[in-house]
């Protein structure tokens, strides 16, 4: 057993008893670990301090290897992220990069999914009310694109044939990307054109589109995405409760 001291972000904690907890932190090194943290529930309990939801640190933990849970030390708070509890859709948004991660992300190292979390985290602290809900996605296709997961949008995925700049495809979820109008008619995936396109490009790389359309459209779209390649054919939790929101779709037919 060694003592460990990592970066990492909390994004779920469960009580496990009057006491005590089970945290769950992503570091860049050590990816999803979860610890119990003994005593911290007590209001005097070392260590209590500084475990928020979301919050980034520094963690100490005594490691086994193949353990499921390690034994937690401490945990040194230096951004909080508060501010995600300011607004339900930045709440909501946080909490679907945070389940993205403990879905699927593992125990492998991999700094580029830790630092698109933080920056997700921060992104959606800073962003207006107005802009969340590209925030949102924007910040969750570049964590599903981290993870190994970009769809393809061009050329088509079922012909290789390029598609043209006025070509309105569709979206098959079990080849990985877009169709081509004439390979198209053998699925009912979403229909996605030339200005959709677009904006996905600009979102896979964690960029916010200048004017997003459809926003639910584009949610059901990476919801739909990240149930077939990513969780395991079961919707995440976080997802419905965000497309369950009037404010963030205000103006646009379901």
């Amino acid at each position: 057993m060694s003592v460990v001291t990592t970066p990492a972000v909390l994004l779920r904690a469960f009580n496990y008893s009057e006491t005590s907890q089970v945290l769950r932190f992503y570091t860049p090194d050590y990816g999803v670990v979860g610890v119990m943290a003994k005593g911290v529930r007590r209001s005097s309990g070392k260590g209590k301090v500084g475990l928020e939801t979301f919050g980034l640190g520094r963690v100490t933990f005594y490691y086994k290897d193949n353990r499921d849970l390690q034994t937690f030390k401490d945990f040194a708070l230096e951004r909080d992220h508060r501010g995600l509890a300011s607004h339900v859709t930045r709440f909501a948004g946080a909490s679907i990069l945070a389940e993205l991660v403990l879905e699927h992300a593992g125990s492998d190292a991999n700094p580029e999914v830790f630092d698109r979390v933080v920056a997700g985290f921060s992104s959606l602290v800073a962003t207006e009310e107005g802009e969340l809900m590209a925030a949102v996605l924007a910040e969750a296709w570049g964590i599903v694109c981290a993870l190994g997961y970009t769809p393809q949008l061009e050329p088509c995925v079922h012909c290789d044939r390029p598609l043209g700049e006025t070509d309105v495809g569709r979206f098959d979820f079990g080849a990985g990307g877009v169709r081509c109008p004439d390979c198209a008619d053998e699925i009912d995936g979403p229909m996605v054109g030339p200005g959709a396109r677009l904006q996905l490009q600009a979102l896979f790389t964690g960029r916010v589109p200048g004017a997003l359309q459809r926003p639910r459209a584009q949610l059901r779209l990476l919801s739909d995405f990240v149930t077939y390649h990513v969780s395991h054919g079961r919707p995440l939790h976080s997802f419905t409760f965000l497309s369950g929101l009037d404010g963030p779709f205000a103006g646009e037919e379901a």
